[in-house]
């Protein structure tokens, strides 16, 4: 059956839905708003938020057109859910968006305000004079601003007009993680059939609480955060971002003072509470009540599950209570979730066949494997598909594809950018059915539950191999103690014929003036290379929130790459590969004698490979070489020595000790000084014919073969 955007089985609207709370449990909580003590400062009933919403529609009614745009710039507050809801109701479009900056440059309020048209922007009083001074020279600097808080009650005098579900009800501007924004146009049907995916998941009633801290302008703290609480009839306890950032243990104290049963945040939200609870200990917590822990907007990591589960449990949290989810702005939300309570689940893959888009099930203590986590079922109404990004057919079970999504959640495209619409909204497949919007991330479907893999914008190819930029970032953050968690970047460049890698990370803040950077470096480059066998180029280091992120917490490697090349990344360190092997020249001492030709060539190789402390035994791949840097090493001693050394002699011969003994026994036409060592065991391939097999190879079967003989060193180093 074919994707559909058909909103037939939506009964009843947003708007619908919270008058019937209103007018059925007037008195029951419906939001309230804590301070960074946890204690509420305002909180209103169903009643009080309809007839908030009411009088802002009627005053709205009274400055504005149906169908134009009302921009909202709020912190987390109550009256923001005022102003949303009273848009929904008087049938103009409302655009949430963040506050500005206070300093430094800006322009997203301005750029969105003219990108959808907006003709009033709506705040608090305490944040007109900051959005003035943002509008003030720019193309928006007549729209007009109003601060609700300043009002009268005009409830009284609003007009009920039916809305229908085609109509729009608001722009969800994206964050940009790997494009510029675009507004997509969700209708009052897309979001009512989300927010039903959403009650059905989950499980809400009435009974329900829900703790957020997640900004309202993001769809993720709009849809699931704010409005879902209001569809089941239930409260929500909202809580400001930087609460959250500044003590990460104020969202589960939240949830234990409150007795929450529904929260939740991207991974980066999870590894910080880890982190937090690590340092303060989790006495006095009680997350006996937490049924319902959604995790998604970003890759969802096995280990972030693990720890989470683990650190918590002592308070009464339960792993079946991690729920992983896949969704974006473009369905409205939720695409997938995990059903049921039980545990999330967790595959392993063949991490070398999955480089090649091909689904390898294998042990999790297989050395090969990777594993991920489900992004759970389909969502009620929703429609996924697995499809090749470039024949459109449908791929197998056993093959990565770019996930495509159908249903009455899908949004009707980008305001304002029909070319591009009609690029991600009207996708077909090649057998004609459609139409999909396609989501741009890669992912497999077994059992019906899906996998996220990466984007694939953001996939590097390195020699015709796939490289998944977040494998290397948790590599990279789990590497040194200075290094700040779910704060790195990992993109290619190209340089000539090749891609080179560069990694941008954050520091964390008690380590910006202790830190030994040729250490973090070092440390970096090995774990890069034990575990990728690929070799790291450039390294830049920041301050903690110096590098670009999304609002939820995404990190933008595009801006981030942006960035450094315009030189507005505000780095602590850098290291640059010099890449290139000099020639070099062993003539100026004896190499005969004990020790010299060991001396030399860790010279040479902290020259080439920029490291420092390199012993005789210090395994080569710990140094940051990948096959092609080997090979290039290999030749500069075939130069120097003027004889023949094998392509994998950096691989067969992975010390420095082990490279001195070949050259003198090779080269120097020494004989061994001691009795010679047992065989290594065999590595990726055996056999007197080695060489002539090596020369029947074209280049690409030579990378590959290198890099499974490195594999493999790599595994007897882990095995030791």
């Amino acid at each position: 059956m074919g994707a559909t955007n058909l909103l037939s089985g939506v009964e009843e609207l947003t708007t619908e839905r919270l008058r019937r709370h209103a007018v059925e449990h007037p008195d029951r909580l419906a939001a309230a708003f804590l301070d960074d003590d946890l204690e509420i400062r305002q909180s209103w009933s169903f009643g009080e938020l309809d007839r908030r919403a009411r009088s802002m529609a009627a005053f709205l009614q009274r400055h504005g057109a149906p169908g134009e745009r009302v921009l909202l710039a709020f912190p987390t507050c109550l009256d923001f859910l005022a102003a949303f809801y009273g848009c929904l109701l008087a049938g103009m479009p409302a655009v949430p968006t963040s506050l500005p900056l206070a300093h430094g440059k800006d322009r997203r309020l301005e750029l969105i305000v003219i990108d959808s048209g907006a003709k009033l922007v709506l705040t608090t009083s305490k944040h007109v004079e900051l959005l003035q001074r943002r509008l003030a020279e720019g193309e928006a600097s007549a729209t007009p601003i109003i601060a609700i808080d300043d009002l009268a009650d005009e409830s009284a005098v609003w007009r009920d007009i039916p809305r229908a579900a085609g109509e729009l009800a608001f722009l969800q501007y994206t964050s940009g993680s790997t494009r510029a924004p675009a507004g997509v146009m969700v209708s009052h049907g897309n979001v009512a059939a989300n927010l039903m995916a959403l009650h059905e998941g989950s499980g809400s009633s009435p009974a329900s609480v829900c703790v957020s801290w997640l900004p309202l302008f993001h769809d993720m703290g709009l849809v699931a955060g704010a409005l879902a609480p209001t569809w089941a009839g239930c409260p929500v306890y909202l809580m400001s971002p930087a609460s959250f950032v500044q003590s990460p243990l104020r969202w589960p104290r939240a949830i234990s003072r409150y007795r929450g049963t529904i929260g939740g945040g991207p991974n980066f939200a999870y590894q910080a509470c880890v982190e937090a609870a690590r340092a303060q200990g989790v006495a006095g917590l009680d997350l006996s009540s937490w049924t319902i822990a959604w995790n998604g907007a970003e890759p969802v990591r096995a280990s972030t599950i693990d720890d989470f589960a683990k650190t918590f449990a002592p308070a009464g949290f339960r792993a079946e209570t991690l729920t992983p989810a896949f969704g974006l702005a473009e369905a409205t939300l939720l695409v997938t979730g995990k059903r049921g309570q039980v545990p999330p689940l967790v595959r392993a893959v063949d991490e070398a066949a999955l480089r090649s888009d091909n689904v390898v099930f294998c042990d999790a203590e297989d050395a090969r494997g990777k594993r991920l986590v489900s992004s759970g079922e389909t969502a009620l109404g929703v429609d996924v598909r697995i499809v090749d990004p470039e024949t459109l057919v449908e791929a197998p079970p056993s093959q990565v594809g770019e996930i495509w999504v159908g249903g009455a959640s899908v949004g009707q495209g980008y305001w304002n950018k029909p070319e591009e619409s009609a690029a991600t909204f009207g996708a077909r497949t090649a057998a004609g059915e459609g139409p999909f919007m396609r989501t741009g991330d890669l992912g497999f479907l077994t059992d019906g539950r899906l996998f996220v893999t990466g984007r694939r914008k953001d996939l590097i190819v390195i020699r015709g191999v796939n490289y998944y930029p977040q494998d290397l970032e948790q590599t990279i953050e789990a590497s040194h103690p200075a290094l700040q968690p779910a704060s790195c970047a990992v993109f290619g460049v190209e340089e000539g014929d090749a891609v080179r890698l560069v990694a941008v990370q954050e520091l964390r803040r008690s380590a910006w003036r202790s830190v030994d950077a040729a250490e973090v470096f070092m440390a970096m480059r090995r774990e890069v290379a034990r575990e990728h066998q690929l070799a790291l180029h450039r390294i830049v280091l920041l301050k903690s929130f110096g590098l670009p992120k999304t609002s939820s917490g995404k990190v933008q490697r595009a801006a981030c790459r942006a960035a450094l090349e315009d030189g507005t990344l505000a780095a602590l360190h850098e290291w640059r590969s010099t890449m290139q092997v000099a020639p070099i020249d062993f003539t100026g001492e004896p190499l005969t004698q004990p020790g010299v030709l060991e001396r030399q060539l860790v010279d040479w190789l902290q020259r080439e490979c920029g490291v420092e402390n390199i012993s005789w035994k210090t395994p080569l791949m710990d140094l940051g070489i990948d096959s092609l840097k080997g090979v290039e090493l290999g030749n500069a001693l075939s130069a120097a020595f003027k004889h023949s050394f094998p392509v994998t002699l950096m691989i067969e011969h992975p010390t420095v000790e082990a490279l001195a003994r070949l050259i003198r026994e090779e080269a120097l036409g020494m004989k061994p000084a001691e009795p010679e060592p047992e065989p290594p065991p065999p590595i990726a391939w055996e056999g007197a014919s080695l060489e002539q097999e090596i020369d029947l190879l074209d280049d690409a079967a030579l990378d590959a073969l290198l890099e499974g003989s490195i594999d493999a060193v790599l595994k007897m180093d882990r095995r030791s």
